[in-house]
């Protein structure tokens, strides 16, 4: 089997408006990356682009990378991955290539599952058929007050999430705030607010359940240190992102600071020798790459098993559309450090709209992983046609 063909399809919706710490967003935007083959196995990956152009992303893939795989067996994925990885080093080993480089891989682990009629998580050497999640929302958006939260966090509960994350940090009054550097400041809100918004979810979920917050790395380390008191005080368990990666002594001091509230990181990391590094240095508590961008399902694997031995829980990033979301679920199936996975419940029509049968999970919203060759799903591609850009 040839692979003969590497194509992009980028997609656009325009959704509620809705932001976090860093950013507004009015516009869903997907990369997936079509591979096809001399054998008619085709196979679908997503390029997580953090809202970089798609167009730009189109180019890396069918110029950059595509002639490092075409003409090769898909099934060879671990040589065609270092293939691409070394062909780009200078300009690649981060950032927007490595995020092209991770959808051409979950496209090959598609084609690879397909040809032998196995979901990836059978391949990957599976653990679980269900996985566990944690309700991903929260985020600002216009006219949305305390009830506004309460009410999102209420649905949730009912739904029968356990766990759930919302975003902190749109501060703009803090000195170093990220969000002052940004191309907009809307729906900006206090510091004193945000603690509110993390005490009216804690008070909505009660004592059980674990609640998150995510700041997307927009506050100075100063000011999570000073936070820490509060965030224990309003009954928070997990910090996500709070500064940048980079920062690796910060990260440290917070670490230690947070005593029994568990640090998540870090979603804009890429590779598996970054993430070993920063779990060198007990950077993190949970590990949390992601799969379109931090390399693929390839990397990641390596980036799982490294945290189980550094004896650290995974607990995959996901914020894309229906095939990051497959991809993931396939992916945290076959760890058996998983602790959960993101599931997003904004309004998104590129995750709900755009397949022949949705995600399946049980009344404790643990998601059944697919069972279907490949990545497990079946693309409505009617629905697609609808919101494709090319």
């Amino acid at each position: 089997m040839k692979i003969v063909s590497v194509k992009a399809i980028g997609m656009r919706w325009e959704c509620p408006v809705m932001s976090d710490a860093m950013s507004v967003c009015r516009v869903r935007q997907a990369l997936w990356i079509k591979i096809e083959t001399d054998k008619k196995i085709t196979g679908i990956g997503e390029a997580f682009c953090y809202g970089s152009p798609l167009l730009i992303a189109k180019h890396i893939v069918e110029e950059q990378l595509a002639p490092a795989v075409i003409g090769e067996d898909p099934t060879d994925i671990e040589l065609l991955w270092q293939k691409m990885y070394w062909r780009n080093v200078p300009n690649g080993r981060n950032g927007l290539v490595m995020g092209c480089i991770s959808g051409i891989d979950i496209a090959l682990w598609d084609i690879l599952g397909k040809a032998a009629g196995l979901p990836v998580s059978k391949l990957l050497g599976a653990h679980q058929d269900k996985v566990p999640a944690y309700a991903s929302g929260g985020f600002y958006a216009p006219g949305k007050d305390l009830d506004g939260l309460k009410r999102e966090v209420e649905g949730y509960k009912k739904k029968g999430y356990r766990d759930i994350k919302i975003k902190i940090g749109r501060n703009p009054e803090i000195t170093g705030n990220a969000v002052r550097y940004t191309q907009s400041k809307d729906f900006s809100v206090t510091y004193g607010e945000d603690m509110d918004r993390i005490r009216t979810v804690r008070e909505i979920m009660g004592k059980e359940g674990r609640l998150a917050a995510d700041i997307n790395a927009a506050w100075p380390v100063e000011e999570v240190l000073r936070a820490s008191e509060d965030f224990h005080k309003a009954g928070l368990n997990w910090l996500e992102e709070p500064i940048l990666f980079e920062d690796v002594e910060g990260l440290k001091q917070i670490r230690r600071e947070l005593l029994d509230i568990s640090l998540m990181g870090y979603e804009t990391t890429q590779g598996c020798r970054n993430f070993v590094n920063l779990m060198k240095e007990n950077a993190m508590d949970i590990v949390q790459p992601d799969v379109g961008w931090g390399g693929g399902i390839s990397e990641l694997r390596k980036i799982g098993l490294a945290a189980q031995g550094f004896s650290k829980p995974v607990s995959l990033h996901s914020f894309g559309s229906a095939i990051h979301f497959a991809a993931s679920l396939q992916l945290a199936a076959g760890f058996p450090n998983t602790e959960a996975i993101e599931s997003e419940e904004n309004d998104n029509f590129l995750k709900t709209g755009v397949l022949k049968t949705p995600f399946e999970h049980d009344e404790h919203m643990k998601f059944y992983v697919p069972q279907l060759p490949g990545l497990g799903i079946e693309i409505d591609w009617d629905a697609v046609e609808k919101i494709q850009v090319f």
